[in-house]
């Protein structure tokens, strides 16, 4: 009998979930101790095993658990989209990931957590186990945390310098030139994004993000939530006054994240009572719009090289 592997990274450390909530649909569910539990269609599976393994995405599965966001459905039509919107880690950014994944096992300070690099290497976005074992020597190098081997894995205990080092990072969003934008998707529309947002945006430097612009296999309310987290901050034009605007726009500031308030002229006396006390910019034409956001992000946020 073939042995079962991990169609996404390969390894035997995987079962297959038989009596779930995807047991009617035409794929498989699977629990897999290096990528986290996933649903796949059959056809993605098949695509995915007749190329080569990518760990960026077992690192983006694993990480959908480590954050405790909903199972992910790998599907044909998204899998492709999703590895081209990954971004690349300098080695000092996996550092601090794997410090604030060892902080989520920590059950109290100066309790020991135990990693095992065949396994937990995707919690830090590395390519392997050896890259794992080198960003946690980094680690232990930089006096943030002391470890001890066993056998098989490694006993982590982060060090007061390493606290220091979260508490330092602890409001800032995960390395990012993301900005989410929040704001109505009517047509009419289109020419405030496409000529006066996104192109503010973009020419300060940074990348525009709004969410029905992107290709993906999370639910909506959780796709929302998570890529306010990974934003550097948020762009919300209360235009028509939807309230899922200002829903995104005050989660975003609950999470200290910088927000720039945006409204068309015509429905400035229509603002929410509670945002009012904002400055906003208030703008005629999608070249106005532009203009004042680009000019309001250098100011408040600063200019991207």
């Amino acid at each position: 009998m073939e042995e079962l592997t991990c169609p996404i990274c390969r390894t035997s450390y995987v079962r297959m979930i038989e009596n779930d909530e995807y047991r009617t649909r035409d794929g498989f569910s699977y629990e897999c101790a290096v990528c986290g539990p996933f649903f796949i269609s059959r056809t993605a599976e098949i695509n995915q095993r007749s190329g080569d393994a990518d760990p960026r995405l077992s690192a983006w599965i694993r990480n959908q658990e480590e954050n405790k966001r909903p199972k992910p459905e790998l599907l044909t039509n998204s899998i492709d989209e999703t590895i081209k919107n990954f971004r690349q880690y300098s080695v000092l950014e996996k550092q601090l990931l794997l410090l604030r994944a060892i902080e989520r096992r920590t059950v109290y300070p100066g309790k020991e957590v135990t990693l095992n690099p065949d396994t937990d290497y995707p919690i830090a976005w590395a390519v392997n186990c050896d890259e794992f074992e080198y960003l946690l020597e980094s680690l232990e190098q930089r006096g943030l945390v002391t470890r001890s081997a066993i056998i098989g894995s490694s006993e982590v205990k982060i060090s007061p310098r390493g606290w220091d080092n979260l508490d330092s990072e602890a409001w800032k969003p995960t390395f990012t030139d993301q900005v989410f934008v929040a704001m109505s998707f009517d047509k009419i529309l289109d020419a405030i994004w496409e000529e006066g947002i996104k192109s503010a945006i973009e020419k300060a430097g940074y990348k525009a993000h709004r969410i029905d612009k992107e290709e993906h296999i999370d639910r909506i309310d959780a796709k929302i939530i998570s890529d306010i987290k990974d934003s550097l901050f948020v762009v919300a034009d209360v235009t028509q006054q939807k309230q899922g605007v200002y829903f995104e726009a005050g989660y975003a500031m609950g999470l200290n994240r910088p927000v720039i308030w945006c409204v068309k002229k015509d429905e400035l006396d229509k603002i929410h009572f509670d945002t009012r006390q904002y400055n906003h910019i208030v703008w005629e034409t999608p070249e106005s719009l532009k203009e004042q956001l680009y000019y309001r992000i250098c100011a408040v946020i600063g200019k991207r090289t």
